[in-house]
């Protein structure tokens, strides 16, 4: 039974869709004798309609390469302004080493935790230092602010050559960190130029704007959709003055 109603109903939505489609009753709609009528009224609404697609999508595809070329800008320019942000202030980069106690040494910076108060100093700024007694490692780091703060670790927790390795890691990485910022600094002119000149070059979104613009010219000078238009409006009023019912 259920393919049955599935055939009734899909039978009803068809009818209806016709009656909708060819106002003023049964015959209308289905009669033989106003086939002709029916054939008139759909070429009018067809010829219209498609050209209206037509136009549709003409204009999709022009404010999607206006979008397109705005996007691409828009990349352009965001991934230039990184590169820039990146030569002046890299970050921290990612975590290389760690020594328990509150020493953790990342690419481009160091964090240090004191008495559970945790600050972060950019490896090209400061200077370490190593001491130890019996019991514990003393690592100094000298600030950019002149001062100096001192973790000290357990070496009943961690052996002293850990300590001592760790020292190593971050006097290198401070001595490379200096030299990069060296590089980096010397690349910032340029990338400063690359984000002007990516800000300046719009011609992309200018000649697609241009050529949307030549589209909406020629769509607005085109005859064919008021032609048809008048078509369609003539023969509903034929179909009108035939059924008594004007279609949509």
């Amino acid at each position: 039974m259920g393919w049955i109603l599935v055939v009734v109903l899909s039978v009803g939505a068809a009818v209806i869709w016709l009656m909708l489609r060819y106002p003023g009753g049964w015959r209308y709609a289905f009669g033989e004798e106003y086939a002709k009528d029916r054939r008139d009224l759909d070429g009018a609404r067809s010829r219209l309609r498609g050209l209206e697609r037509e136009a549709r999508r003409e204009r999709d595809a022009a404010r999607g390469e206006v979008e397109a070329a705005e996007r691409a800008h828009g990349d352009r320019v965001g991934r230039a302004r990184a590169h820039l942000a990146r030569l002046r202030a890299p970050g921290r980069g990612d975590l290389r080493s760690s020594l328990l106690g509150g020493l953790r040494l990342y690419e481009h910076a160091l964090e240090v935790t004191v008495d559970g108060l945790t600050s972060e100093y950019p490896l090209d700024e400061i200077s370490v230092r190593d001491e130890y007694s019996s019991k514990a490692g003393h690592v100094y780091v000298a600030l950019p602010t002149g001062r100096r703060q001192m973790v000290s670790v357990p070496l009943d927790e961690v052996p002293e050559a850990e300590v001592r390795q760790f020292v190593v890691e971050v006097f290198n990485a401070a001595a490379d960190a200096k030299v990069a910022k060296v590089e980096r600094q010397a690349l910032v002119p340029q990338a400063e130029a690359d984000l002007r000149e990516a800000i300046s070059d719009t011609a992309g979104q200018e000649e697609a704007r241009r050529r949307q613009t030549e589209l909406a010219a020629r769509q607005e000078s085109d005859t064919r959709i008021p032609q048809a238009r008048r078509e369609w409006d003539a023969a509903r009023d034929r179909w009108q003055q035939l059924t008594g019912r004007r279609p949509e």
